[in-house]
């Protein structure tokens, strides 16, 4: 595939606009229904961009979520996705079953003993996929031996289509068309489809590309996936890394400072004015206070300084258990007030 080695830096494969072309030719909706389609390694946003404006143009109501974990091509599909969440998937908080439509295509790499492809499959599709939505799955041919068991389990009506030959001989990229299953217990025949297609899709790691038929097929007027409307309203997405944009935004909207404000217009406190206990302080409570460091520090010619120190104790007592007497040791904290003068330092305990 003709793609710059920048481009691919940090596992980041877009997917070429005539691939996609062709794969949208296999997609269909149904005129004036609403539809929530996710992207949870969207780039710069191209590929969802381009899949909104084809559904769009068939009538769809289309919102489009993408996710980016890199800062820089997250900001740029936030010109072209309607929500994008800038961190990574695991980041996100989104609600379960509320997507019609998914557009996966991962990072083509191995990790901790497992290729990404089969990482991102699991942890996506599981939760976020409305049963009966429709899968769109890029990855490279041989690695499709190890998604198998994931997609028959998971998916009915699994396709297998490679990228056309200007595109296929760099990554090995092929295509796979499904449909998750409803959750629950599956039929007999549905338990035979499932050991078939994994069968079907291991073999297809290990054979050459003359096996898949090519996206340029034209076959997409009997072979068709309905996207379906969403079930269910996407109440939740967002992403939980805290940046500090976000901390400023959140600060200038949330009105934190009228609270503020608020709180002590509440306690009637104003600059200047002295406000008196309702009883007279006892030595305790004068103590407690210059230890805390509330009372001003400089009291003349010298320094009030609260100090905390940690003190140890040994005491016998008898151990319930054993009925023996035993030394505990105990640790606990106290506070005292030191005093620093030209006379020298001392501790009022």
């Amino acid at each position: 595939m003709a793609r710059l080695e920048s481009e691919a830096k940090g596992g980041f494969y877009p997917t070429p606009s005539e691939e996609m072309d062709l794969i949208l030719k296999r997609l269909s909706c149904v005129p004036g229904e609403s539809i929530t389609l996710l992207d949870p390694c969207c780039g710069k946003g191209a590929a969802l961009k381009q899949w909104k404006d084809d559904l769009t143009s068939k009538g769809a109501i289309t919102t489009s979520f993408g996710i980016e974990i890199e800062k820089s091509r997250a900001e740029i599909a936030e010109k072209v996705i309607d929500h994008v969440a800038k961190c990574g998937y695991e980041e996100t908080r989104m609600s379960h079953d509320a997507f019609s439509a998914m557009y996966l295509n991962p990072p083509f790499m191995q990790m901790n003993g497992e290729r990404m492809e089969n990482t991102f499959l699991r942890d996506l599709t599981g939760d976020y996929l409305q049963p009966g939505g429709v899968l769109i799955f890029n990855l490279p041919q041989y690695v499709l031996k190890d998604c198998a068991k994931i997609l028959a389990s998971r998916f009915v009506n699994i396709k297998v289509y490679r990228f056309t030959d200007a595109n296929y001989d760099t990554y090995k990229q092929v295509i796979v068309y499904a449909k998750r299953r409803r959750k629950g217990l599956r039929s007999e025949k549905e338990r035979r489809y499932q050991q078939n297609i994994e069968k079907e899709l291991v073999n297809f790691s290990y054979l050459g590309k003359h096996a898949i038929p090519s996206l340029d097929v034209a076959d997409w007027e009997t072979c068709s996936y309905e996207i379906p409307s969403n079930e269910k309203p996407v109440a939740l997405f967002q992403s939980m890394k805290v940046e500090e944009d976000d901390i400023l935004i959140s600060l200038q909207t949330c009105d934190f400072y009228k609270k503020i404000e608020d709180k002590i217009k509440d306690l009637n406190i104003t600059l200047g004015k002295q406000i008196n206990p309702a009883m007279p302080l006892k030595i305790t409570h004068v103590a407690t206070a210059i230890a805390s460091g509330t009372l001003p520090e400089e009291m003349g010619d010298h320094l009030l300084v609260g100090v905390s120190k940690r003190v140890q104790e040994q005491k016998m007592q008898i151990n319930p258990k054993s009925g023996k007497e035993e030394e505990v040791t105990t640790f606990k904290s106290k506070s005292i007030v030191r005093i620093f003068s030209e006379k020298g330092i001392f501790n009022l305990k």
